[in-house]
């Protein structure tokens, strides 16, 4: 494996999706082997569709950026099957994709300095990570709150997955709320850490705006270039100016007055 997949394997968006190829095993897994209700089915699945549609997200924005797109292909097909959505069992292709990962990242220092390069492409994973985290832990626990009261209008994994993304994007259309204190306590929490994920979003959307681009970039250091280059070249003129100076001071010097002519 040479040092470009090394690069590529250590990017935040990789690195991002090593973290949600865990998640969709366990997620697969428990819809496939573990017997759970309907409604917790409901929040797996759509769990799934979730992770699915950033794998595709990921894998697109990786094939945009490859400079041979067919070698790509080759590569990551798998990866490409294995993001189908609604289709659990190809869920199980990742493990190509972690043992992938895995066995290049070997050194935390690279992985540091990844993260630290591609700053906006950290961001953009952060966001979707806790967009992730949000959703599995504020749906799957006020499910768990909620369902339980006869009261509650949030019953099964869709009203719950529904509202938890309604209430991160503070949107709040109040057509499924919590009716137990419990679930407003997690409402709450869950606001707060919606109103923080919006705030990284509108920072990194600024930042893509006010930033320049790669061609202002290469403009810029061009007219750095030819500014050091002119200023070199006038410091190189300005030393044979002296040099030029100081030998006509010397010829000066060193030449003898002529003897007046007598009368007689």
């Amino acid at each position: 494996m040479n040092k470009d997949d090394i690069k590529d394997n250590t990017k935040p968006m990789s690195l991002l999706s090593l973290i949600l190829s865990f998640m969709a095993l366990f997620v697969i897994s428990g819809l496939l082997f573990v017997p759970i209700s309907d409604q917790a089915r409901q929040v797996l699945i759509g769990l799934d569709f979730v992770i699915c549609s950033i794998f595709i997200l990921q894998l697109s924005i990786d094939l945009i950026r490859s400079t041979d797109r067919m070698k790509f292909m080759q590569r990551h097909w798998i990866d490409f099957l294995a993001s189908i959505p609604m289709i659990e069992p190809l869920r199980y292709a990742r493990l190509f994709h972690i043992l992938r990962v895995v066995l290049v990242i070997r050194s935390s220092k690279l992985i540091i300095s990844q993260l630290i390069t591609n700053r906006r492409e950290t961001t953009l994973a952060s966001i979707l990570l806790l967009l992730v985290m949000l959703l599995t832990i504020g749906s799957s626990m006020m499910l768990f709150i909620e369902g339980k009261n006869p009261a509650a209008n949030i019953q099964s994994g869709g009203d719950a997955l529904w509202w938890a993304l309604v209430t991160i994007s503070t949107v709040g259309y109040g057509d499924h709320f919590p009716v137990t204190d419990a679930g407003k306590v997690l409402a709450s929490g869950l606001i707060l850490c919606g109103v923080g994920l919006f705030g990284m979003i509108s920072g990194l959307i600024t930042s893509l705006i006010t930033s320049p681009t790669k061609q202002q970039n290469e403009r810029s250091e061009n007219k750095e270039r030819l500014l050091l280059k002119l200023v070199s070249q006038q410091e190189e003129i300005l030393q044979r100016l002296s040099a030029l100076e100081e030998k006509q001071n010397d010829g000066q010097k060193n030449r003898t007055p002529s003897r007046p002519i007598s009368e007689d």
